[in-house]
């Protein structure tokens, strides 16, 4: 453990020293269920924005409870939700295609974010697609999007209510969530980056431009949560033991290719991914990354799972993922080629 630990520190002082990043944290999940911290230049509870990290928490993975429970399958069509969906094979659209992120949108939501929030949506239910659903991975929001609506229409409940019973309450992640202006001190949470759009600071609302304007309504499926290292080791161990207590079975559906294609994607999950996961890990490895500069890489064969939040947009955006993803790759490496 000692030299995984060095060997942490090490790169994080490389990165801080390249201007990759000046403030991360790095948490780890050994096989002996044991878990570690490692800090640069903030305290191990500093609140970050997630961004894309809020597919998976907690909005994929609440697909995924709700599957088990034998309330949706995926085979449920999407339309039986959202009816407004009025896309050329709507009738085929079913929740596999949202979770595996194979419906070819070709539209950046960035270009759409000075749209009124329902304007927004609206560009998405009447897409025309060019290939049919199931015929290639495309992944971006607009799946994750349609993911927490059928949820939302699903229960009644918005995702940040759905995620505080199901997961971070019983899992007692305590800084988790969206919107955390609203219960978290200012002074625990990390500005994002300089927004051209908002023309300021961004500090606790959600850095995606468009997620921003959807949040209006309610809470999107794409971004929008906050978290801390030491509440996303608990959703990864859960995940990791099986879903025990909470999702029983998951571990299955997040750590076995799901698709048809070339690609390995699990069902909602990336799945063995060596442009962020490195190449230590087993084909099982699942994980996933956030704009920001977050990610988490978990591997259920080397029973162990290494989550990194960073603020790696800040001051402003880079103009490549290539570094970061660098970054993670190698961070994965030093982890799991010592477990």
């Amino acid at each position: 453990m000692d030299k995984i630990i060095l060997k942490m520190e090490n790169l994080l002082g490389t990165a801080e020293k390249e201007g990759l990043f000046n403030k991360a944290v790095v948490g780890m999940i050994f096989p002996n269920g044991k878990k570690k911290l490692i800090t640069l230049n903030t305290e191990e509870d500093t609140v970050f924005d997630i961004a894309s990290l809020t597919k998976v928490c907690p909005t994929s993975t609440l697909a995924l409870y709700y599957m088990l429970k034998g309330e949706l399958s995926v085979d449920t069509k999407v339309i039986d939700y959202i009816p407004e969906l009025q896309t050329n094979y709507r009738e085929e659209i079913t929740l596999y295609h949202l979770l595996t992120h194979t419906l070819d949108y070709r539209i950046p939501l960035k270009t759409l974010c000075h749209l009124p929030p329902e304007k927004i949506l609206a560009s998405l239910y009447h897409y025309t697609f060019d290939i049919p659903p199931g015929e290639c991975f495309n992944y971006g929001n607009p799946p994750s999007i349609l993911l927490g609506i059928l949820i939302n229409r699903l229960t009644g409940k918005s995702l940040q209510e759905l995620g505080k019973s199901i997961f971070f309450e019983p899992l007692r992640m305590e800084k988790s969530g969206y919107f955390p202006l609203q219960n978290i001190p200012y002074a625990h949470i990390l500005p994002t980056e300089f927004c051209a759009f908002r023309n300021r600071e961004i500090k606790g609302e959600v850095h995606d431009e468009s997620a921003w304007v959807l949040e209006k309504i309610h809470p999107v499926g794409s971004a929008g949560m906050f978290s801390t290292v030491p509440d996303l080791l608990k959703f990864v161990e859960m995940i990791l033991k099986d879903g025990y207590p909470i999702t029983k079975g998951i571990l299955k559906l997040v750590s076995q290719n799901a698709l048809k294609t070339k690609e390995e994607t699990a069902l909602g999950w990336e799945l063995h991914s060596p442009k962020f996961m490195g190449t230590k890990v087993s084909p099982h490895a699942f994980g996933k990354t956030g704009f920001t500069g977050a990610s988490i890489v978990a591997d259920p064969k080397k029973e162990g799972a290494i989550i990194l939040l960073s603020n790696y947009t800040y001051p402003k955006r880079k103009p490549s993922p290539d570094p970061i993803n660098r970054f993670r790759s190698a961070l994965a490496d030093a982890f799991f080629e010592n477990l």
